[in-house]
C-alpha cells in the first residue's frame, strides 16, 4: 500500500478521534508527502493538501504549526488557505516565516495583517524582500522604532513619498 493511501484511514480517524499529539504527527505526515510531491501538483492536487491541513492545523499546538509554517513558507505552490491562516496566527514563530517568505501571499493580505497584528508581526513584514509601498505606508504609520529601523534596512522595500518622510 502506498504513503497516500495508507494515511486515509489514518486521516479520517485523527480527524474524529485524534489527540493533539496524533494530529500533529499526522500534519507532518501530510506535510512532508506534499514537499515530496510539491513539483508534480497541480491546482487541485494543492487545494486537496490545503483542505486536509487547514482543518488539522486548528488543532495542533504551535511548534507543530511553527514546524509547518517554516517547511512550507519557501515553497512557490504552499497551499493558500494554509498560508493565509499561518500568516494570521497570534504566535509569531508561527507566523513570522510565512509573513517573511511566502510569495503565495498578495500586498492585501501582507497589509491586512500590518493593520491588525502586533509589533513583533509588523517586524517581520517589514523585513520581507519586494514590500510595496501600501505594505511600508501601513508598517510605518503603525510600527515601533524597531520596525522603522526594519522598514529603513530593507533595501528591497518601496517607500510612498509620504512613507518616506515618516
Amino acid at each position: 500500500m502506498s504513503a497516500s493511501a495508507s494515511l486515509i484511514p489514518e486521516l479520517e480517524n485523527v480527524i474524529q478521534h485524534g489527540s493533539q499529539d496524533k494530529r500533529a504527527m499526522t500534519v507532518r505526515r501530510i506535510a512532508n508527502l506534499f514537499v515530496d510531491g510539491a513539483p508534480n501538483f497541480n491546482e487541485d492536487h494543492i487545494g486537496l493538501f490545503d483542505d486536509v491541513l487547514c482543518r488539522l492545523v486548528v488543532e495542533i499546538e504551535a511548534k507543530a504549526r511553527a514546524e509547518m509554517a517554516n517547511t512550507l513558507a519557501p515553497m512557490p505552490n504552499a497551499p493558500l488557505g494554509l498560508m493565509r491562516h499561518l500568516a494570521h496566527d497570534e504566535d509569531i514563530a508561527v507566523a513570522g516565516p510565512v509573513l517573511t517568505q511566502s510569495k503565495r501571499l498578495q500586498e492585501a493580505e501582507l497589509v491586512e495583517r500590518a493593520r491588525t497584528k502586533g509589533q513583533a508581526h509588523l517586524a517581520v513584514i517589514a523585513g520581507r524582500e519586494g514590500i510595496g509601498e501600501a505594505v511600508t505606508d501601513m508598517l510605518v504609520r503603525r510600527g515601533d522604532t524597531e520596525v522603522m529601523h526594519n522598514v529603513a534596512d530593507n533595501q528591497t522595500a518601496r517607500l510612498s513619498e509620504g512613507g518616506f518622510s515618516a
